[in-house]
């Protein structure tokens, strides 16, 4: 299989094709550190064969949310090196996925509006993501991603919910502003041998919101900016329902009476807007990826460049190498119940309720 042979882009070198995408675990302890657990996981999935690791949501801003990972200060370097060093040793690579939010309630759903920063805020943004890339690379990273999908920052920015008329607004290329600006000042600090790449959603799914024609411009305007890779999303917006309640958040964490490969479509749609520039940089695909043999024909036809998975390397950890070696009957299955949204919800460690009962089965059958 192709998606199993080694690739390169900027100054990464992959073994493979196959990203374990990011997803929020609530293991960081309350103030932000890495915890023995999460180093854990990720070791988990590097001995199961992926070929990079993009680890959860990391904040850039020291602002209230329990359990999430923190590179805000370089107080964290330290905890987020032993990760990268651990990680490494299985030899995969590893970025870090940079993210900047609001100031939002999840009980009442409030939440401020792009619309009300002031040009302090957004210098203050941008300062705070290219302070934590120079964090990111002293602490082990190969790379970072700019959290560009859902219903955070610079998502908000990017969208035609946006309703600015300054220069952060306005039209497409206002709306990607910040996003760009970043960029440049990222590259000033870490030079051109630093992977930076972004995570946008290919469509927003609430009235409104941007859908494919809008992203395909998107994708342009921050390949000529410089990013390395597009990982491709969907939804997660807020508009239609809180925390992932509504019909976009749906898409986001795509449940079961969805197809499998319903998002490739718009990896595909970005695959080609980049191709008319003539940029080769990788889009990474997400969205119920059925198995390898399904990753490799979504390749072949040239639809993506990576293959990213998230909740079935959630369920086992091996999903990739019990493929590998042909024990596809042993592989603990997603159902795509969303229980591990449930738990996230809650601010409980994020697990697969699958996999904790095949556990909880074994062990009494130990006993």
């Amino acid at each position: 299989m192709k998606i199993l042979e080694p690739v390169k882009f900027r100054n990464l070198e992959l073994r493979n094709r196959l990203v374990w995408l990011p997803a929020v675990s609530c293991l960081a302890d309350e103030v932000g550190f890495v915890t023995d657990q999460l180093i854990e996981r990720h070791v988990a999935r590097a001995k199961g064969g992926f070929g990079l690791i993009d680890v959860e949501a990391c904040g850039v801003l020291d602002r209230k949310s329990p359990n999430l990972l923190r590179i805000c200060d370089d107080k964290f370097i330290p905890g987020l090196k032993e990760m990268t060093d651990a990680v490494h040793a299985e030899g995969c690579k590893m970025t870090v996925q940079l993210i900047h939010y609001v100031k939002q309630s999840v009980r009442t759903g409030w939440k401020q509006a792009v619309e009300d920063l002031s040009y302090e805020d957004i210098e203050e943004c941008k300062r705070q993501f290219i302070d934590s890339t120079i964090r990111a690379r002293k602490a082990g990273f190969d790379g970072v991603e700019l959290h560009v999908a859902h219903g955070y920052t610079l998502s908000s920015f990017i969208s035609l919910l946006n309703k600015r008329t300054d220069k952060y607004g306005r039209n497409t290329e206002g709306r990607c502003r910040i996003v760009t600006e970043i960029m440049e000042g990222i590259r000033k600090e870490v030079g051109d041998d630093y992977c930076v790449g972004c995570r946008i959603s290919g469509e927003e799914f609430v009235m409104g919101g941007n859908t494919l024609k809008q992203t395909t411009e998107i994708a342009q305007i921050f390949a000529r900016a410089g990013m390395d890779f597009i990982s491709v999303s969907a939804g997660g917006k807020t508009e239609d329902g809180p925390w992932y309640t509504g019909y976009s958040g749906s898409r986001c964490m795509a449940t079961a009476n969805l197809p499998y490969g319903c998002h490739v479509y718009l990896s595909a749609g970005i695959k080609e807007a980049l191709r008319e520039i003539g940029s080769d940089i990788p889009v990474v695909v997400s969205g119920k990826v059925r198995d390898l043999k399904h990753g490799e024909e979504i390749f072949e036809a040239g639809k993506a460049d990576l293959i990213g998975v998230c909740r079935p390397a959630l369920a086992d950890p091996e999903w990739i190498t019990k493929q590998v070696e042909g024990r596809e009957k042993e592989i603990i299955k997603c159902i795509y119940c969303n229980g591990c949204l449930v738990r996230d919800q809650k601010h409980e460690a994020v697990n697969c309720v699958i996999a904790d009962k095949v556990a909880e089965r074994n062990a009494a059958g130990r006993n």
